[in-house]
């Protein structure tokens, strides 16, 4: 029995590389490149459609509340989309947005990228970690020149798009997390009234204003202070900094110009109800 026990390990062995080479090859017996796109499309068509947001970015941001704070994060993909019904052959065109900054678009290819747990994304690969019923999707960024491979994490922000650009989607899911809600007001000459953020960008309440934006196109190195922009491109914007704390908003004049702007004076002190 001994002998035969270590007979059947190097056999066994020899078997799992067969089958591992086999596997790296994606080959035929005639040498000719298999298509594994049918195999991936069935794996991965059920996971990965919807809006994804880079999540070490909204999670720092929501934490510490301030946008400013969280800018470093703001690198490289920070929102995709993807819609597995465009699929056409191996590939679809997935909208993505660079930096909070620039839409644009890459194409995912359902071929297997450095392993078979991931394909292709632009000149990157996807993959995706499920735990709990709760999806991450991945995207690693392998440097040729230094062999090093780094990685994203994404959260899943809903399955359609909001708005007309894919920009949108980030702003959302920051209206959500940090400034939605309703509060009591008061100005600087202490007149007290109430207001209210919605998800979607809209304010009422405050005299003059009917939109609001959260400043996320911000330098770290250079920009002094969280802003928010009410009827932001329209001829009565106007830009305050604002400070965020679990149950209260404060918002202030600013002073300074471009990437320079500074707290000045305070404005209005908001009590989130």
């Amino acid at each position: 029995m001994k002998r035969l026990f270590y007979i059947a390990i190097p056999l066994s062995i020899l078997l799992s590389c067969k089958g591992k080479n086999d596997g790296d090859d994606q080959s035929n017996a005639n040498g000719k490149q298999l298509d594994q796109s049918p195999v991936m499309i069935q794996q991965f068509k059920p996971v990965i459609n919807g809006v994804w947001i880079k999540k070490n970015y909204i999670k720092k941001l929501i934490k510490s509340r301030s946008p400013l704070e969280a800018a470093e994060r703001a690198e490289g993909i920070t929102t995709f989309y993807i819609d597995t019904e465009k699929i056409t052959g191996d590939s679809l065109k997935v909208a993505v947005n660079m930096d909070n900054r620039k839409d644009t678009s890459v194409v995912l290819r359902f071929q297997p990228g450095r392993n078979t747990t991931t394909i292709m994304l632009g000149d990157d690969e996807l993959s995706y970690n499920i735990k709990r019923n709760d999806t991450t999707l991945l995207i690693y960024h392998y440097n040729q020149r230094k062999r090093e491979t780094t990685s994203d994490k994404y959260i899943k922000a809903s399955d359609k798009p909001v708005g007309d650009k894919l920009i949108n989607n980030m702003d959302y899911a920051i209206n959500k997390g940090l400034m939605a809600g309703n509060y009591q007001a008061a100005d600087a000459a202490g007149k007290n009234f109430r207001v209210s953020f919605t998800e979607d960008g809209k304010v009422s309440g405050l005299p003059g204003y009917s939109t609001y934006f959260i400043q996320n196109m911000l330098d770290d190195d250079k920009d002094k202070a969280d802003l928010i922009i009410f009827n932001r491109g329209s001829q009565g914007e106007k830009v305050y900094a604002f400070k965020k704390e679990k149950k209260s908003l404060t918002l202030y004049e600013t002073t300074g110009t471009g990437p320079s702007l500074q707290a000045g004076a305070e404005k209005y002190k908001l009590a989130k109800k």
